[in-house]
Parts: C-alpha cells; sequence; structure tokens
C-alpha cells in the first residue's frame, strides 16, 4: 500500500503534456508526445512538426499555439473535427457559429485545458489529440553483461604483443640515447672541422696579375721576311677614334703599359682577320663577310638581281598619288560567302541583316521560405553561370521579333540537394517561357538549410526585364 501511494504521489507530481497522432487514410503514421510546451505545426514544408505531403495543406500552420503556458487550438474555415474539454464535447462548426471560439483574422483560435482532447480533420488526414501525465524517460537499452564482455576480451592478443614490443624498443633506444650514450665533447666532427680551419691560414694578395702573353725576339722578327698580301688588298691605315686613349696598367703588378698596348693591338688583327679575304681572293669561310659592318650596299643589290629575284621602292612613277598603281594595302577583298541575296564577300558586310542584341536586367527577387540560401545568393548565381542562356533565348526572340521586350517571372524551387526543380516561366512570349523553362531545369544552387543546419527546400521568385538594344 505504501507502494502503491508513493507510486500515485508522483504520478500526481508529473506534468500533463500533448500527446498527438497523425492518421492518414485511416492508417496511423505517427505519434510523438510533445514533452516540451512549444508550438506544433503542420503542413508540406520540412520545418514543421509534422510535414505532410498532401494537397490542400498549406506549407507551414500552427495548430497548438502555446500562451501564456496554455495551449490554444488554430482551425481554419475548411478543417472539421470535436474537441472534448471535461464535460462538454463541442464539435468544429458548432464553435465557430456559437462563440466557443475567437476569430482570429483567417482562423480560429480555442482555448484548451490539460483536460482536452478531440480531433482535426483536413481532407484525408486526421490529427488526433489528447493531454496525457508526461511518462518517465526511458533509459537507453543496453546489452546484458555478459554479452558485452570485458575490456580484455574486446582486445586482440596478438596486436597487443606487437604493440608491447614496439613500444619496450623505441622507449629503451630513447633511454640509452639520453641517459647512457655520453658523447665526448669537443671530439666530435664538427669541433674536428672547425680546429682545422683554424690553423689553416690563407693569405690574401692585394694586388691582381694579369697572365703574361708570350713575346716574339726582336733579332728573330728581323729576320723574318713581310708576309705577300694577295692582290688587291690595299693596306688601310688605321685610324683611332677621338678622344681613344691607351689604357693604364697599374705597374706594381709586374706589367708593363708597353705590353697592354701590345694586347689590344693584337686583338684589332684578330677582328681584321674575320673580315679579310684569303689567298684565293674570297671571303672569310661562312657569311662573316656579308655581316661586315660598312658593306657595300652596291653588292648586296648585285647578289640579289644574281638569284633572280625582284627588288622595288613604293610604287613607281604611277603609284604616287593616293591611287596610283601597284598593290596597296587594304585593297584585297576576303572569300566570298553564299548568303541570301547570293555570294557576297567576307568583309562586305552592308547588304547583312543585323540582329539586335538584348539586354536583361533584374525587376524583383523574393524568397518564400526562410534558409540559408537567401534571394542574393540565388540572383548572383544565375547572373555568373546562367545569364548567357537567358540573353541566347531573348536573341532567338530578337531573330523573328526585333522589337520583343517585356517582362518574365522565374518561379523555382531549390530542394535538398540544391537543384532547381517545379521551373515555371511567365512572361510575354511563349516560346521564350518554354526556352527559358528549358534551362531552369539544368539550374544548381547551394543547398538550403534550415535554422539547425538540415537540409530543407526553398521557393524563390525572380522578375527579369528584357529589352532589345
Amino acid at each position: 500500500m505504501a507502494t502503491a501511494r508513493q507510486s500515485a504521489s508522483q504520478g500526481g507530481n508529473r506534468r500533463r503534456i500533448l500527446r498527438i497522432g497523425v492518421l492518414l487514410a485511416g492508417k496511423i503514421v505517427e505519434e510523438r508526445l510533445i514533452r516540451e510546451r512549444v508550438d506544433v505545426s503542420l503542413g508540406q514544408s520540412a520545418k514543421n512538426t509534422f510535414s505532410i505531403p498532401l494537397e490542400g495543406l498549406p506549407r507551414q500552420f500552427v495548430i497548438f499555439q502555446v500562451h501564456d503556458g496554455r495551449y490554444i487550438l488554430n482551425f481554419t474555415g475548411n478543417m472539421d473535427g470535436r474537441v472534448s474539454d471535461g464535460d462538454r464535447v463541442m464539435t468544429l462548426d458548432v464553435a465557430r457559429t456559437q462563440g466557443g471560439a475567437q476569430r482570429n483574422g483567417e482562423h480560429w483560435t480555442m482555448a484548451l485545458s490539460e483536460h482536452a482532447r478531440g480531433k482535426v480533420s483536413v481532407g484525408e488526414l486526421t490529427l488526433l489529440f489528447q493531454f496525457v501525465t508526461e511518462p518517465p524517460v526511458q533509459p537507453r537499452p543496453m546489452l546484458p553483461h555478459s554479452v558485452r564482455g570485458t575490456l580484455a576480451d574486446r582486445l586482440d592478443p596478438q596486436l597487443m604483443v606487437i604493440m608491447a614490443i614496439s613500444i619496450t624498443f623505441h622507449f629503451g633506444f630513447m633511454f640509452w640515447a639520453v641517459f647512457i650514450n655520453d658523447p665526448d665533447l669537443g671530439g666530435g666532427m664538427a669541433e674536428r672541422a672547425a680546429a682545422k680551419m683554424q690553423e689553416e691560414s690563407y693569405e690574401v694578395k692585394d694586388e691582381f696579375v694579369l697572365p703574361q702573353e708570350p713575346t716574339e725576339d726582336k733579332t728573330a722578327a728581323e729576320d723574318k721576311k713581310p708576309e705577300e698580301k694577295p692582290k688587291g688588298e690595299d693596306k688601310k691605315p688605321e685610324t683611332k677614334p677621338k678622344g681613344e686613349t691607351k689604357p693604364k696598367v697599374d705597374d706594381g703588378g709586374g706589367r708593363k703599359a708597353e705590353d697592354a698596348v701590345a694586347l689590344q693591338d693584337q686583338s684589332k688583327a684578330y677582328a681584321d682577320m674575320l673580315f679579310s679575304e684569303d689567298a684565293a681572293g674570297e671571303g672569310f669561310t661562312g657569311d662573316m663577310e656579308k655581316r661586315k659592318p660598312g658593306s657595300d650596299l652596291g653588292k648586296q643589290l648585285d647578289e640579289v638581281a644574281a638569284s633572280g629575284q625582284q627588288t622595288a621602292i613604293g610604287g613607281g612613277q604611277a603609284g604616287r598619288g593616293p591611287r596610283g598603281g601597284g598593290p596597296r594595302i587594304g585593297t584585297s577583298t576576303g572569300p566570298a560567302v553564299e548568303g541570301p541575296g547570293g555570294p557576297t564577300s567576307a568583309q562586305d558586310g552592308k547588304n547583312q541583316e543585323k540582329v539586335p542584341s538584348g539586354r536583361i536586367s533584374v525587376a524583383d527577387k523574393k524568397s518564400f521560405d526562410d534558409s540559408s540560401l537567401t534571394p542574393d545568393a540565388v540572383l548572383r548565381k544565375i547572373m555568373n553561370a546562367y545569364m548567357s542562356g537567358l540573353k541566347r533565348c531573348h536573341k532567338d526572340l530578337l531573330k523573328t521579333d526585333p522589337t520583343a521586350r517585356g517582362k518574365v517571372r522565374l518561379n523555382f524551387t531549390v530542394n535538398e540537394s540544391g537543384r532547381a526543380v517545379s521551373p515555371k516561366a511567365t512572361g510575354f512570349n511563349d516560346s521564350l517561357d518554354s526556352c527559358v523553362e528549358g534551362l531552369m531545369g539544368n539550374w544548381r544552387f547551394d543547398v538550403p538549410k534550415d535554422g539547425d543546419g538540415e537540409p530543407t527546400e526553398a521557393s524563390f521568385e525572380i522578375a527579369l526585364q528584357l529589352v532589345p538594344e
């Protein structure tokens, strides 16, 4: 008896919560206990407490609303049902007509006590509700201890042996390196290399000595006969440019100024040898003669004439005026292209029909759901990725009607995977609407998410203004 009274006392202290069951076509599909005093909503949107994809239901409707700690039943004119509160049983039609409920805009409200129960029907949907004593929270089911086993049963013996050997080896090596191995300080390779470098000394000389050039014996040079020069080669007097002076060489390094002058003269001799003629009267090997600075221009023209080529400067006597003879730049025509009126030149575009281009601007944007995907983000994706396709549809229309202009409204829903579904384009031309709807079926956006971070659906409407230019 004491235990029964204690249980009853505990049951009386528990608060009463709302219990709701959902029936579709007479079959119960969901039952839930609302342990917290929060608003309860139903509709087609996934953000509702009860998400029911049934035609005739709004996207979101708060049917049980919390006001001052009590629940209030909200119902519309197309809802049917009854409510039992104690000994009073009242249908929703009687509550609407006899004042059992208060009108609030397009729906009615009825206060409920903690002993009320009833049902609300909308088409094939039936909602059963009642207030019950809150049952205790069931603990999480756990396996018996005999099934779970101990920690030792969950460990693999072979893996544990391998880990023990590895840990012992690594910690033993670390202990030996830190405490047992005592290297001889100062006798390492780095210390020996530093000591060796300190012992060696390098002398740096302050002067730079140029290599000595081999000099010929003066007596041997006098005995030599002057070399005969080939015919046709005249010795040209060497002329030095103005302001040229002999380089000064520091005599402190053992190099005399005369040796520097001789080295400079020898360099000039080597340069003249590159462009000189050999004994046969031919130029130096290769095309160095043609590259010689100051080569005769007349000789080059003779070589061009001997090769059979022609040279011309300007357009001759008849080509001095603006319409003189000879070819001129810009007088040729492009390849012929078959057009509607016969072959025309590719550069002659006067007779071709010009298709006017179109300009698309945003007139309006709106969203019907509260999600992470905003209308600005949707519009930014359309402008950056899909505007070229919209302009192509408008351009196809301008080919038939160059004055086509007006507003097109784009209605679509972005589902949980970011894909645009239920595309609908409403504008001033049926062919333009069909073209735009075909493009909208391939649009992709960021996945919309609700306040809890879960993927949801979001509907948008974008109005575009199309103007020919």
